[in-house]
């Protein structure tokens, strides 16, 4: 989950899907069947879709109606259908515990179908510990498969649920993960669902080419793309500041028959202002009016974001002018994108009578926290309660977020299990801001136990997390608690990356084990990872804590050869070293290296060279030093 607080990618569920006039792009019908299909599809409620195949007949493959099921089915069935998504967390619970009486009973297991398993899953997605829950109803799933006496196709849509859970979690590495498990059940199909979650993973991470290859395969598949297909894909352009390709991608629509909607036009506007291209975001914008498409909030909230970015600021009134002539009010998005202050914007939705959701409230807090606004953040939060709205896993993390800032640990703590309280699962971004709020504090320990917790919930660390721990564990956690992490991460398929050994090699030469320095240096090159200046600084200061001044002098020496310029403070020290072992010339040498490789001197460096002066009768470049010290004080005062 992200904390965009325009999140201008969003589609609008609102707005009809208005086809584009076709006196800009004449339509053909695709001759590709990736675009063509004999069914249509419906959704309900529960998102679980119902088929109608040529001919009107309606089918489904999630429930055959014509089977009789027990009593105890039919009263869940009969219960299932009154949950929706406005239902108290409370009935989903009834809904799942009903669920649990059947699924651990033998005989009725194998009379589930697909559609009652898949709501049991919608009913958990919101739930403390969704993984496991969800994880559980799957295992269930696939008993009730081997043990039933009619057969039962492998359908991808119930994996589909986990997978937008892992999405929602911000949890990719479990996504990815569970991909594999799905590609490797034979007679398992990807279909538009599972396509479509895919291509949001890679908006999430910004990998354009990766969404490619996906719609590439769609097409080689013949899975069916719709107009929400290039919805994704626009919306991937965007992120990845690539509006050349969402062009092509929205001309290429009504040559295959898919419809545009303001949503396409939306997007392809908002890639334009992620490129900070405001002349082509001006120029959709009237396409817009040309071709009927009524903008709507998300259009303008992109057409303000777009001529910020070009710092056209003065047009901003005139574009609020139009948006209030054509009826659109100003929202939190708009009034956020206008950059007014938090407070001010709730109140003028207030007064003008505009719904605040839960979204909303968030990008409040969140816009009070980027401007180091804390006092706001609890006025935000008594308007919420005042409504009546549940916080989400967005408004804890916000909360989480103020008090780190703040340096309020404790208070942090407790938002992180009021999390648990209110059963909300948090997710990645949760975890990691408690883990490095721990560190932060150190409390090492409690960021291991918070680490065992995000698996032991079903939601795998990423690399950043273990950066963060090894990073901050430096000195405080000695080489066992170094290999626990390794083998953690090694079991977990997080590769380390540069910052990983730097910081494992940072460690072990706090404890003076050059050994394993030497032995993760290796690791690093047979990962083909080269060493950068952090790596140098860290194997230079190692061999100096522990007293081998040649074998640092070597890495210093490898360094430049390598094109980095060491920092200061290595300077210094080595500097240091070598005043103490009397290598009086070679401290010369590397004073005349600073200034040949502009390396920034401070007044340690100064200290160093004149006790070296003293020491070894440098007379002939203490003028020079004193002078050059005369320079340095007139400009750091």
């Amino acid at each position: 989950m992200t904390l965009d607080d325009l999140d201008l990618d969003r589609t609008n569920p609102t707005t009809p899907n208005t086809p584009r006039p076709q006196d800009r792009h004449t339509a053909r019908t695709p001759s590709s069947a990736s675009t063509l299909s004999s069914s249509t599809s419906t959704s309900t409620s529960d998102g679980i879709e119902a088929q109608t195949v040529a001919g009107g007949e309606k089918t489904s493959r999630f429930l055959d109606p014509t089977i009789i099921p027990p009593e105890q089915i039919k009263q869940y069935r009969a219960l299932a259908d009154t949950i929706t998504t406005s239902s108290t967390l409370q009935e989903h619970e009834h809904l799942i515990s009903i669920y649990r009486s059947i699924a651990d009973d033998p005989v009725l297991l194998p009379q589930l179908q697909p559609k009652d398993f898949m709501q049991a899953m919608n009913s958990c997605r919101d739930m403390y510990r969704v993984v496991p829950r969800m994880r559980q109803i799957l295992t269930d799933f696939e008993i009730s498969r081997q043990q039933s006496s009619r057969q039962q196709l492998l359908i991808p849509e119930i994996y589909d649920i986990l997978l937008r859970a892992f999405v929602k979690l911000s949890d990719f590495r479990s996504a990815s993960n569970l991909i594999e498990e799905m590609k490797e059940k034979k007679g398992l199909q990807f279909g538009t669902s599972t396509y479509h979650i895919m291509l949001d993973i890679c908006k999430h991470e910004r990998n354009l080419e990766r969404a490619r290859r996906l719609l590439r395969q769609m097409r080689d598949s013949k899975v069916e793309i719709t107009s929400a297909t290039y919805q994704i894909m626009l919306a991937v352009c965007g992120q990845s500041k690539n509006p050349k390709m969402a062009r092509e991608y929205f001309d290429e629509m009504p040559l295959l028959g898919i419809d545009t909607d303001v949503n396409h036009y939306n997007a392809l506007i908002n890639a334009y202002a992620h490129a900070k291209d405001l002349g082509a975001a001006k120029e959709i914008f009237e396409m817009m009016a040309e071709d009927g498409i009524p903008a709507d909030q998300y259009t303008y909230a992109a057409m303000i974001k777009a001529l910020k970015g070009a710092k056209r600021t003065q047009e901003l009134e005139t574009l609020v002018q139009t948006m209030r002539g054509s009826g659109v009010q100003a929202n939190v998005k708009i009034l956020s994108a206008l950059g007014m202050d938090p407070i001010e914007i709730m109140k003028d939705c207030i007064a003008n009578k505009v719904e605040i959701k839960v979204g909303d409230f968030n990008t409040l807090i969140t816009r009070a926290l980027r401007g180091n606004q804390f006092a706001k953040v609890p006025v935000v939060m008594q308007e919420m309660q005042k409504r009546g709205i549940r916080p989400d896993v967005v408004t804890f993390t916000a909360m989480i977020d103020a008090n780190l800032k703040m340096g309020k640990f404790p208070e942090a703590r407790e938002v992180f299990q009021a999390i648990e309280q209110a059963n909300i699962q948090p997710d990645v971004i949760v975890y990691s801001a408690m883990i490095a709020g721990a560190l932060t504090h150190s409390n090492v320990q409690e960021s291991i136990e918070i680490l065992k917790n995000m698996i032991n919930d079903g939601i795998l660390p990423n690399r950043h997390t273990f950066n963060s721990l090894l990073s901050a564990s430096v000195g405080e956690i000695g080489s066992d608690g170094l290999v626990t992490i390794r083998k953690t991460m090694a079991a977990l398929g997080v590769q380390p990356d540069r910052r990983s050994f730097n910081a494992i090699m940072s460690s072990h030469a706090l404890e003076g084990d050059m050994d394993q320095v030497r032995q993760t240096l290796a690791d690093m090159r047979r990962s083909r990872i080269e060493p950068d200046s952090l790596t140098y600084s860290v194997l230079i200061s190692g061999y100096l804590q522990n007293g081998d001044l040649r074998y640092a002098m070597e890495w210093y020496y490898k360094m430049l050869d390598g094109g980095y310029k060491p920092a200061p403070f290595v300077m210094n020290n080595l500097m240091s070293a070598l005043h103490g072992s009397g290598q009086g010339m070679q401290i010369l040498m590397l004073w005349r290296e600073m200034a040949h490789q502009g390396i920034r001197k401070n007044e340690r460096t100064y200290e160093i060279m004149f006790d070296a002066c003293d020491e070894y009768n440098f007379d002939e470049q203490r003028p020079a030093i004193e002078e050059e010290f005369k320079n340095y004080l007139a400009h750091h005062p």
